[in-house]
């Protein structure tokens, strides 16, 4: 299976954060294993940035380090290409906030997007999952 680790279950990760964080933990866990391909995007990583920094005061030095250990996970793809036309057309259609539907954009064939944010569910041609991920 491929996923798309949207920014939310990062966080959440990162922050083991209440009771979502025990699907994240068993979603890493297939990861690690092999049974799940994730992706992740810059957008991802900028959204992280943001949040830990700003939201959290998390030091940028922290922060940055976070980031590198999620660039190690096993088998993660990068994605930095963005597709803006894609984007602004699910932007559109949906009304869901713009850089969710950048990130929307960027899926891989045949990837679903793993996230917590129910709104990205609106977006009929993608497939969304919300963990916990069978």
């Amino acid at each position: 299976m491929k996923l798309f680790i949207d920014t939310n279950v990062w966080l959440r990760f990162i922050l083991g954060e209440g009771n979502l964080y025990q699907h994240c933990v068993s979603l890493f866990e297939k990861i690690e294993k092999g049974q799940i391909k994730p992706y992740a995007s810059t957008i991802v990583l900028l959204e992280i940035h943001f949040v830990l920094t700003k939201l959290y005061r998390i030091p940028s030095k922290q922060v940055i380090a976070d980031i590198e250990t999620m660039l190690k996970t096993r088998n993660v793809t990068l994605i930095e290409k963005t597709y803006f036309h894609k984007a602004l057309h699910y932007y559109k259609k949906y009304n869901i906030k713009l850089a969710d539907c950048l990130i929307a954009s960027q899926l891989p064939k045949n990837t679903a997007l793993c996230t917590f944010d129910h709104e990205l569910k609106k977006i009929s041609e993608i497939k969304v999952i919300i963990p916990p991920v069978d």
